[in-house]
């Protein structure tokens, strides 16, 4: 007797791979360059992104230091103690320290350091952080990132800070312009001296959060808060073509990294 059942076509991997991006309980979006090719699009959803939002304290801060002309690396800043007590991710900076503009973007960028974010925006702003914040959303608004609203330089837990992964892609997409920015995100471990506000002086060694990077990736933040959930933001080059992958609310730090991957690879084989 035959049956009456009917049988389906197989997927594609493609089509697999589609119906469990759709899947996915998180935010993302993917860019392909030179030509600015949107591949797929998953990323409207407006949410808190934790640390990604260190990547504009560095778009804010390289801005100012180009337009006064500031040498990054023999201009100071002295961390306060508010600064050294912020929390969270940390850059190991003690009240008193004294660390060049250029350390604190690489303090910032590599462990994340939310006492390097608090250096900076109180440098380049004011104390409270007020010019400061209010800088970084006018950044926002000139980038037309319109889902997006900055409330701190760190991103630690703020229902006011927010963004989409389509925002985030658009400004990484503006800093990889920047020579210096591309040098500092891909940057696995940086070395250097702190002097204290006794007058001494320490060595210190700070590692990328970043594990894509010895997976051939060039960047470009990670970011993880209880509210936000792991967050990636990435950055791929191949000869003839570069991807732009932001990866927003994983279910935890291991997604984040397997799914950008995913993603990666389905990139790679649009393209072939």
């Amino acid at each position: 007797m035959k049956s009456n059942h009917l049988r389906l076509k197989p997927k594609s991997e493609e089509e697999r791979f589609a119906q469990r991006l759709q899947q996915m309980k998180r935010t993302w979006h993917l860019e392909s360059q030179p030509n600015h090719g949107l591949l797929w699009i998953h990323s409207l959803a407006i949410r808190e992104i934790a640390s990604i939002t260190k990547i504009m304290t560095f778009y804010v801060v390289l801005n100012m230091c180009r337009t006064m002309n500031v040498h990054t690396n023999n201009t100071y800043a002295e961390v306060s103690l508010q600064a050294s007590l912020v929390g969270g991710t940390t850059a190991d900076l003690l009240k008193g320290d004294v660390v060049s503009i250029e350390d604190l973007f690489y303090g910032l960028m590599l462990p994340s350091g939310n006492d390097a974010a608090m250096t900076l925006a109180e440098n380049f702003g004011k104390n409270p952080l007020i010019y400061f914040i209010q800088e970084m959303n006018n950044k926002a608004r000139e980038l037309q990132m319109t889902q997006t609203t900055y409330a701190n330089p760190h991103g630690l837990n703020n229902k006011n800070n927010v963004s989409s992964a389509y925002d985030v892609s658009k400004l990484c997409n503006q800093l990889l312009k920047d020579e210096f920015f591309r040098k500092v995100v891909n940057t696995k471990i940086h070395f250097t001296t702190i002097q204290d506000e006794e007058g001494f002086t320490r060595d210190v060694i700070w590692e990328n959060t970043n594990k894509l990077l010895y997976q051939g990736f060039k960047g470009i933040k990670t970011g993880n808060t209880s509210v936000a959930g792991p967050c990636l933001a990435s950055y791929y080059q191949t000869a003839s073509r570069s991807f732009t992958i932001v990866i927003l609310g994983c279910r935890n730090q291991e997604d984040r990294w397997s799914e950008t991957m995913q993603l990666l690879q389905w990139c790679l084989s649009q393209i072939q």
